[in-house]
């Protein structure tokens, strides 16, 4: 099913030049300096004998910032999870953070006699169609509160206000009790067979149950399931949707309103909805749809959007921290009293820079935009 050599020209690898705009722009690449794209580019191509597993590769967010820039439209993210993939199948492995707990609970989800019992959060108020073949899609959220605890994150609230989202838009939909994680952590960690486990594994249960359309409030989820699954398993014509796909067209055409907030806001874009899905508008069109909300944009937003410093749960250190805390900096600057995003991993990772800085961090408050524009609904 992989190819590695006619993966690696896919990407367009050899286009690369010594332009150094990949560099000049990667978040990375400010802080650590051996993280060059181009070097990793000519370290790979030239087979480098002294270096037969580069280090480096570990250290790329998968961000696509480099992708924005690069004039030959090289895919450099795509060539760091082929090269994750190889060093993987050959016994090298990242340093995973959190002890490993979300990738041992990925493997765990994979298990084929698997029967979750994950919805005991589910609020007694949503309606759920039944038979129904549209499902919105959980992700991990459930598992996201349990492990980050301590920092408070609460991302199942985001889920909540999405479901509310759409009673409310009076959109039939149901939710499956025993769906997998995506499985794009283990993809771009270069953990394939773990990906292809659970990928299966929810095509199995959303055939079982005839899917015919999936939303989701996950961007990573919503990415893996419209493009990973149908380019490594093949177009099963379900259509997956973003949440604020879904709800912005609807607040657009006055088919749908929302409440007053008396807030200051600022939106941040998270790399896998913005750079790899393009969905920019749709989220600011739900902010602009709350009355009372004021909205700024940050320094840097929409294409040139910094990442959140998240990677697939690997070599999480001091790189990561400073692009969160600037990031968070970016954010206080606009004067804003909430930063709101689409992304649970973009929560998770910001709010740990929060509390893991000693106070040094700007310590906004930091919320799902789901949960945000729920909250106006009453």
């Amino acid at each position: 099913m992989f190819d590695t050599e006619r993966e690696i020209k896919d990407t367009k690898i050899h286009l690369c030049l010594d332009c150094g705009k990949c560099t000049v722009v990667c978040p990375v690449a400010q802080y650590e300096p051996e993280f060059t794209p181009r070097l990793i580019a000519q370290r790979r191509l030239r087979r480098d004998s002294s270096r037969p597993h580069d280090d480096t590769i570990w250290s790329c967010l998968n961000c696509y910032m480099c992708v924005e820039r690069c004039n030959y439209h090289v895919k450099f993210p795509e060539f760091i999870q082929i090269l994750r993939a190889e060093a993987f199948s050959e016994g090298v492995q990242p340093q995973c953070s959190h002890g490993g707990a979300l990738q041992s609970l990925m493997h765990l989800m994979s298990l084929e006699e698997l029967k979750q019992d994950r919805m005991g959060w589910l609020p007694q108020d949503i309606e759920l169609s039944e038979p129904c073949d549209t499902i919105f899609f959980i992700g991990c959220a459930p598992y996201f509160d349990i492990i980050f605890g301590d920092l408070g994150v609460n991302t199942l609230a985001g889920i909540k206000g999405a479901l509310r989202l759409l009673n409310r838009a009076q959109i039939p939909f149901t939710v499956l009790d025993n769906e997998r994680c995506c499985g794009r952590d283990l993809l771009l960690q270069g953990d394939r067979e773990g990906f292809l486990a659970l990928a299966r594994a929810n095509m199995e249960e959303f055939a079982r149950h005839g899917i015919k359309k999936i939303i989701t409030n996950c961007p990573e989820g919503h990415y893996t399931l419209k493009v990973e699954y149908p380019a490594i398993l093949g177009n099963a014509g379900i259509e997956v949707m973003h949440l604020t796909e879904v709800i912005a067209p609807l607040l657009q055409s006055g088919e749908m309103s929302l409440g007053r907030i008396e807030k200051t806001a600022t939106y941040h874009d998270p790399c896998t909805l913005g750079r790899c899905s393009r969905i920019f508008d749709q989220p600011r069109q739900i902010l602009g749809g709350l009355t009372g909300l004021e909205f700024v944009e940050m320094e840097e937003s929409r294409e040139k959007s910094l990442c959140c410093g998240a990677s697939p749960w690997v070599n999480c250190g001091a790189v990561n921290r400073e692009i969160q805390k600037q990031r968070l900096a970016q954010a206080e600057a606009t004067g804003a009293e909430i930063l709101v995003t689409t992304c649970p991993k973009c929560q998770i990772h910001l709010k740990c820079a929060q509390k893991r800085s000693d106070g040094k961090a700007p310590q906004i408050e930091i919320q799902d935009l789901a949960e945000l524009a729920a909250r106006a609904l009453d």
